[in-house]
């Protein structure tokens, strides 16, 4: 059973330190590592000795890409490359600028590159490819979008879909756009996950917990089946999406474990540990023993000491770090 924490607190090593021996007391085996383009540009060397000292505690070591070219992960992290290259941004159906990197930019692939190239300099494990997706409003999880509410549809990609489909790419979502999109995804990782395995490290995929094609891919099955590709999970943060916990988490845990099963590949699924309501703080652990009973054996938290230092915290963000420290101790026990 490996059971880990996302963890962006500080680059402050004393404290890093410690916060590591608290997860290490915490029952988890492995950290996941956000490494944003601040990181990239301010502080590679000292996520090297960050990296370094996890490995010393005894824990595996995951990095991630946190918002770089505003990509992957949350809209939490700003994007440098965005803002100094609008020209590799995505567009709108509309037309209209959307303010992440562009999957079909060839300088933006480059740019990824490189910081998988300073992310094997931290000697890291695996590559954490966090919630790939392209840009859409967080709105969106909450209402049906418009049939022209989607991106990309900037020169590059309208160019590759007349190549491809021999018609101009329509302003309205169609099959063929979806298909299109899907693969665009499914490109772009693939090319990551191969230059992380020539450098050493493995990769590991969290997808956004819906296939629905405006903001992810239409099929889950696409992604996992990267040849690259070690590891499969998703995050089925229940209060987040105001959904049934068990219904939800345990639909989800079996979705993946289906597909992780006929790739052979590793299953991950991760618990909600952020913007957890008071008095709801047990169903941290109740996410937890229902991802066992349904058979993961990679379960991975968002994010360390119930995200404490976020706005995004949990309202008693002790009680859910020890509720959570106590659901990973029993899970790793069975």
């Amino acid at each position: 059973m490996k059971t880990g924490v996302a963890y962006f607190d500080t680059r402050d090593l004393r404290h890093v330190k410690s916060d590591l021996q608290d997860m290490v007391d915490h029952s988890c085996t492995f950290v996941v590592h956000c490494y944003p383009e601040y990181d990239l540009n301010f502080n590679s060397l000292v996520m090297r000795d960050i990296v370094a000292m996890t490995r010393e505690m005894g824990m595996e070591t995951y990095i991630n890409p946190w918002g770089l070219g505003r990509v992957f992960g949350g809209p939490e992290p700003y994007s440098h490359y965005v803002a100094e290259h609008p020209e590799e941004c995505q567009k709108n159906a509309d037309g209209s600028h959307a303010p992440l990197a562009c999957l079909n930019s060839k300088p933006f692939r480059e740019f990824m590159r490189f910081w998988i190239d300073s992310a094997a300099e931290t000697s890291a494990d695996v590559v954490f490819w966090d919630e790939p997706h392209f840009h859409f409003t967080t709105d969106i999880f909450f209402r049906d979008p418009r049939p022209d509410e989607w991106s990309c549809r900037c020169e590059r990609c309208k160019a590759l879909f007349y190549k491809e489909y021999g018609r101009h790419m329509p302003a309205v979502l169609d099959d063929d756009v979806i298909r299109f999109r899907d693969d665009n995804v499914v490109s772009f990782l693939s090319e990551l996950c191969d230059y992380a395995h020539e450098k050493g490290m493995k990769n590991a995929v969290c997808v956004l917990p819906d296939e629905n094609p405006i903001f992810g891919t239409s099929s889950w099955e696409k992604i996992a089946a990267i040849e690259s590709l070690d590891i499969f999970g998703t995050d089925p943060y229940w209060m987040l999406q105001d959904k049934p916990l068990d219904d939800y988490v345990r639909s989800t845990c079996r979705r993946v474990m289906d597909i992780c099963a006929q790739r052979k590949i590793e299953a991950q699924v991760w618990v909600q540990a952020f913007l957890i309501w008071q008095g709801r703080e047990e169903e941290v652990r109740q996410a937890v023993e229902v991802m066992v009973e349904e058979g993961v054996e990679n379960i991975a938290a968002w994010a360390y000491n119930g995200s404490a230092y976020w706005n995004h915290k949990c309202q008693d963000h002790e009680a859910v770090w020890r509720i959570l420290g106590e659901a990973f101790a029993a899970a790793r026990k069975k």
